[in-house]
C-alpha cells in the first residue's frame, strides 16, 4: 500500500502558502507620457518667454536706448542742462534731489570714463556750492580737480562722438 501525504483540510481561516490568487480583471491607467507632455510643453514655453524677454531687454539697454552719459554730453553740447532741460537764468544752486538726479545720469552710463568724470564734476560742484558764504578761498582747492575732470569729461564725450565745449563763456 502506498502511503500518500495527508491532505490538509481546506479551512477558510487557514492560509495556504501557495500561489496567491490572480486578479481576473485589470484596471487601465494612463501612461506616464501623457501626463508629462503638458508639463514639458509648459516648461519649454516658459523658458522661451524668459529667453525672449532677456534678449529684448538686452537689445533695449545695449542698442536702442541712448546711454545716459552720452545723452548728457549731447545736452551740454547743445547748451542745455545735463538732463536735457533748457538752462534757466535764475539761481543755479542745486537742491539735494537735483544733485542726486545729476549724479545718477553719469552713474548709469555704460562708459567708464563718462561715469568717472561726470560723477566727479557733479560731486565737486555740490561741494563748492555748499562751502557757504565767506569761504570763497576754500573753493580754490577745488580748481585743479575740477580742471582735471572737465578735461576728462570732454575727452570721454569726444570718445563717444560728441564734441562739447565746456569752457566758461
Amino acid at each position: 500500500m502506498t502511503h500518500l501525504p495527508p491532505q490538509p483540510n481546506h479551512d477558510p481561516n487557514h492560509q495556504s502558502w501557495g500561489t496567491p490568487p490572480q486578479p481576473t480583471e485589470f484596471t487601465v491607467t494612463a501612461p506616464q507620457a501623457t501626463i508629462r507632455k503638458p508639463l514639458i510643453i509648459a516648461g519649454i514655453t516658459a523658458l522661451a518667454v524668459l529667453f525672449t524677454g532677456t534678449i529684448g531687454y538686452a537689445a533695449w539697454e545695449g542698442f536702442i536706448r541712448e546711454d545716459t552719459g552720452v545723452a548728457a554730453c549731447k545736452a551740454m553740447r547743445d547748451g542745455k542742462q545735463m538732463d536735457g532741460r533748457e538752462k534757466t537764468n535764475g539761481d543755479d544752486k542745486m537742491t539735494e534731489a537735483e544733485y542726486r538726479e545729476a549724479r545718477a545720469i553719469f552713474e548709469e552710463s555704460h562708459y567708464e570714463k563718462l561715469e568717472e568724470h561726470g560723477t566727479a564734476i557733479v560731486d565737486l560742484a555740490w561741494q563748492i556750492q555748499n562751502l557757504g558764504d565767506g569761504n570763497e578761498m576754500a573753493a580754490v582747492a577745488f580748481a585743479e580737480p575740477m580742471k582735471t575732470h572737465l578735461s576728462g569729461l570732454q575727452s570721454a564725450c569726444a570718445d563717444q562722438g560728441v564734441i562739447v565745449n565746456l569752457s566758461a563763456d
